[in-house]
C-alpha cells in the first residue's frame, strides 16, 4: 500500500495590527521601567539592611565593649543573600541590554538614561525664586483691585459690576486651589507620604514641589493683574474692564496646552490626561488617581455649576445677568454640570465594586448618589440636603480618613498616624470638616448677604476643607500601602499571564 506522506505545517501566524502592536510595545516599555525601579528599589532596601546591622552592631561595641561587629557580620549577615549586589546587578545589566535593543536601537547610554530613577535637578533656589517674586508682586494688584472694585465711582462707570465680579469670583476659587495643593505636596514631602508612588507619577519628568509653585503662582499674580486692571478701568476707552478675563482664561489655555516642551510639559500632559480619564470612568480600571481627581473636582462644583455663566453673561451682556443665574430657564444645563464630577465619582465606585466585590465601594458611591440628589434638591428648592451631608462626612472619616477609633492611643483618631508633631490638628479636621459639610445653612435666611456672596463664601469653605481632605486621605493611602508592602506599580500587560503558563506547559509536553 502506498504510504502517504504529509509535508510539516509552519505555525500559523497571526495578522498582527501594527498600531495595537505600537499600544503592546508602550505597555511593555512602562511595565520595564517599573519593574527596573522595583530593582532599584530592592538594592536600596538591601543596602539599607546592611547600614543597619552595622550601625546596630556598632551601638553594641561602644555600649558592651565587646568587638562583635566583624565576627558577627561574617557568620550572619555575609552569608545571606544581603551582603552581595551580584544578582541583582547581573539582572539589571541584562534589563540594560534588553531595553537597548527594543526601545533605543542599541544605545545602551540612551537606555541606561532613561531606566535610572533619578530627578532632572538637584537644586531649585531660581524655582523658588520666581514663585515668591510672582506672588510677590500680585499682592499690591490685589489690594489695589479689591479697593477700587468697592468705591462707588467705580460701580457706577463699569456696566454690570456684580456680575465681573461673579466672573472673578469663579476664577478665584480654582486658581487659590492650586497653589493650596502646593502646600499639600510640602506636607508630604516632609513627613515622607510617597505621593509620587500614590499618584503613579514617573519620577524621572515629575516636578519637585518647589517646581510645581511656579504655575500656580503665574496663574494668581495674572489673575490679580487682570482683576486690577479690570476695576481701575486701565486703559478703558479702549479697552472695556470685562475684557481681562478673557485675556487671562485665553493666557491659562495657552500655557497649558501649549505643546512646546516648556512650562513642565510631562506634567501639563499628566495633569490633562488625568482629568480626560475622568471622562471614560466606568470602560477601564479605577486607580487612586481617578478618584482623587473626581473627589477634587466634587469640591469646585461651584466653579462647574457657573461655567455657563460665564459665556452667558458675554452673550447676553454684563447689564443682563439675571437671565444667567441659578434662577434662571436655563437652570438644567448649570445642574448637569455642577453634578458631573458627582456623576464620575459614583460610577468609579460602581466599577470599583465590580472589579473587587467589595461593598465599602458601593456604600461610598451612595455618599456621590445622595450628593446629586441634594444638588437637584438645591436648584430646586435650597433647604434639602440635611440627610446627604450627614452621610457624606461620615464617609470621609470612616472610609476617607479611617479615623473615629475609640480605643486607640489618640481617642477618635487611628493607631498610625504620621503628623505627629500636630496631633491638635486632625481633632480641628474632624470639627471643622463638620462645619463645613453643613454650610449649607448659610443659604436658608431671607436676610444678609447676596445670594452671589453667599454661593462664593461656601464654594471658598469647600475648597479649604478638601485642601484640608487631602492631608489625611494622602496619609491613609499612604499607610495602606506600608501594610501590604507595596512599593512598585501594577503596570497592565499586553498579554495574559494564564496564556503564557499554559503555552510553557504546551512546550514541556513537546
Amino acid at each position: 500500500s502506498a504510504t502517504s506522506h504529509t509535508a510539516p505545517t509552519s505555525p500559523t501566524v497571526p495578522d498582527l495590527d501594527p498600531d495595537e502592536y505600537q499600544r503592546a510595545k508602550r505597555k511593555l516599555k512602562k511595565a520595564v521601567l517599573e519593574h527596573y525601579r522595583g530593582l532599584e528599589t530592592l538594592e536600596n532596601y538591601r543596602i539599607l539592611n546592611l547600614t543597619g546591622f552595622r550601625k546596630a552592631l556598632k551601638k553594641f561595641e561602644k555600649v558592651t565593649h565587646i568587638p562583635a561587629q566583624k565576627l558577627y557580620m561574617s557568620e550572619k549577615v555575609d552569608t545571606t543573600a544581603l551582603s552581595t549586589d551580584v544578582s541583582l546587578r547581573d539582572m539589571m545589566e541584562e534589563m540594560d541590554d534588553l531595553f537597548a535593543v527594543q526601545f533605543t536601537n542599541g544605545d545602551k547610554k540612551s537606555a541606561r538614561a532613561q531606566l535610572r530613577q533619578m530627578s532632572g535637578h538637584t537644586t531649585h533656589h531660581y524655582s523658588t525664586f520666581r514663585s515668591g517674586l510672582l506672588l510677590g508682586l500680585a499682592v499690591p494688584a490685589l489690594v489695589s483691585g479689591l479697593y477700587q472694585s468697592f468705591q462707588h465711582e467705580t460701580r457706577e462707570a463699569i456696566s454690570g459690576w456684580p456680575a465681573l465680579l461673579c466672573v472673578y469670583g469663579i476664577l478665584t476659587v480654582p486658581t487659590v486651589f492650586s497653589l493650596l495643593i502646593g502646600l499639600n505636596l510640602v506636607t508630604w514631602a516632609r513627613t515622607r507620604i510617597n505621593y509620587v508612588f500614590i499618584f503613579e507619577l514617573d519620577l524621572r519628568t515629575c516636578v519637585d514641589y518647589r517646581e510645581y509653585f511656579e504655575m500656580p503662582s503665574l496663574f494668581v499674580a495674572t489673575l490679580c493683574y487682570a482683576f486690577y486692571l479690570s476695576f481701575a478701568r486701565i486703559g478703558a476707552s479702549h479697552v472695556s474692564p470685562t475684557t481681562w478675563p478673557l485675556v487671562w482664561m485665553g493666557l491659562i489655555a495657552l500655557v497649558m496646552f501649549n505643546p512646546l516642551p516648556a512650562f513642565y510639559q510631562p506634567s501639563r500632559f499628566w495633569l490633562t490626561k488625568s482629568i480626560a480619564k475622568l471622562f471614560i470612568s466606568g470602560t477601564r480600571r479605577v486607580e487612586f488617581t481617578d478618584f482623587w481627581m473626581g473627589d477634587q473636582f466634587c469640591s469646585l462644583i461651584y466653579v462647574l455649576s457657573n461655567i455657563y455663566f460665564i459665556p452667558c453673561v458675554y452673550v447676553k451682556g454684563f447689564d443682563n445677568y439675571q437671565q444667567c443665574g441659578a434662577s434662571s430657564p436655563h437652570w438644567p444645563a448649570q445642574f448637569v454640570i455642577a453634578v458631573l464630577p458627582l456623576v464620575i465619582r459614583l460610577v468609579q465606585s460602581v466599577k470599583r465594586y465590580l472589579d473587587s466585590h467589595l461593598i465599602t465601594h458601593l456604600i461610598n458611591g451612595g455618599k456621590y448618589g445622595s450628593g446629586i440628589i441634594a444638588y437637584l434638591f438645591y436648584f430646586l428648592w435650597r433647604h434639602h440636603g440635611k440627610i446627604s451631608w450627614t452621610f457624606r462626612h461620615l464617609c470621609d472619616y470612616l472610609m476617607d480618613w479611617s479615623v473615629l477609633h475609640v480605643r486607640s492611643e489618640h481617642p477618635l483618631l487611628r493607631d498610625e498616624l504620621l503628623y505627629t508633631n500636630h496631633i491638635p490638628m486632625y481633632y480641628f479636621a474632624l470639627v471643622t470638616n463638620v462645619v463645613i459639610r453643613f454650610l449649607w445653612i448659610f443659604y436658608l435666611p431671607d436676610i444678609g448677604p447676596s445670594m452671589h456672596l453667599r454661593t462664593f463664601i461656601v464654594a471658598m469653605a469647600e475648597m479649604l476643607r478638601r485642601w484640608q481632605w487631602n492631608f489625611y486621605r494622602l496619609e491613609n493611602e499612604h499607610l495602606g500601602n506600608m501594610d501590604q508592602y507595596r512599593v512598585t506599580r501594577e503596570v497592565p500587560l499586553p498579554y495574559s499571564l494564564d496564556d503564557v503558563r499554559h503555552n510553557r506547559d504546551d512546550d514541556e509536553v513537546e
